[in-house]
């Protein structure tokens, strides 16, 4: 435990060397001002995407440039051959980017309660978040070992964001039905973005449940099926 905590801290502290945190803060506040200039129905209405796309697509971005540059420092390597073992390395990093999305949270969901008045079930949004996180940057971690630099992998990530925004534009122009939506949730940022919004409105419980269950079961199978097999061999080879 102590080993993991100790590789949780480095995490977090790289978090703040790389300017990571910064970055994401700074996205956060455009939020704000996205957000304060919208009224309150509106407001309710576009937070959950922004919140998924901070929390989701920001954190592939996010990990993508903290895992390049301890590439270059050879960071990655010194733990690999250090006595921890590689599920904490990937565990200390899972919690590292839950660290950045509840800051983003914090400030975004925070700043919406006190210049909208919205209600919003904390408890509920922090356990959602959590299906997001690990599903989102599970599949970065696919992007990023199947990519040489960051370049390459934003290239990869481009079609990635078009192809999960696209139930969400479908839907939003009524160009696909209501009958159809379930076909939706295969975008895991459609079905983050409906738990975020169940968490300001009363939506269906038997789909807000298919839906976490989906992105925790996608996440962690891509983490024990591909992402443990492959970050070892990636990170080491350089």
């Amino acid at each position: 435990m102590s080993s993991l905590l100790h590789l949780i801290k480095g995490e977090i502290i790289r978090l703040f060397k790389y300017k990571i945190i910064f970055f994401g803060i700074l996205v956060s506040l455009i939020w704000l001002l996205v957000i304060g200039f919208q009224t309150p129905e509106q407001a309710q209405a576009i937070i959950p995407l922004l919140i998924v796309t901070d929390s989701g697509l920001m954190a592939i971005i996010l990990i993508g440039a903290s895992f390049y540059f301890e590439k270059q420092e050879n960071t990655v390597k010194s733990l690999l051959v250090s006595p921890v073992s590689l599920v904490q390395v990937l565990i200390a990093k899972v919690v590292s980017a839950i660290f950045t999305a509840f800051i983003s949270l914090i400030i975004v969901v925070g700043f919406a309660i006190i210049f909208h008045g919205l209600e919003v079930q904390i408890l509920k949004l922090f356990v959602y978040i959590l299906a997001v996180v690990i599903s989102h940057t599970a599949i970065g971690y696919i992007l990023i070992l199947r990519s040489k630099d960051f370049m390459a992998m934003l290239v990869k990530y481009a079609g990635l964001m078009l192809l999960f925004y696209t139930p969400t534009l479908l839907i939003s122009l009524e160009i696909v039905g209501s009958n159809l939506e379930i076909l939706a949730f295969i975008s895991p940022s459609y079905s983050g973005e409906f738990l975020i919004q169940s968490s300001f409105v009363k939506l269906d419980v038997v789909k807000q449940l298919i839906a976490y269950v989906y992105l925790m079961v996608l996440g962690m199978g891509i983490y024990v099926g591909y992402v443990y097999k492959k970050f070892k061999k990636v990170a080491i080879e350089g």
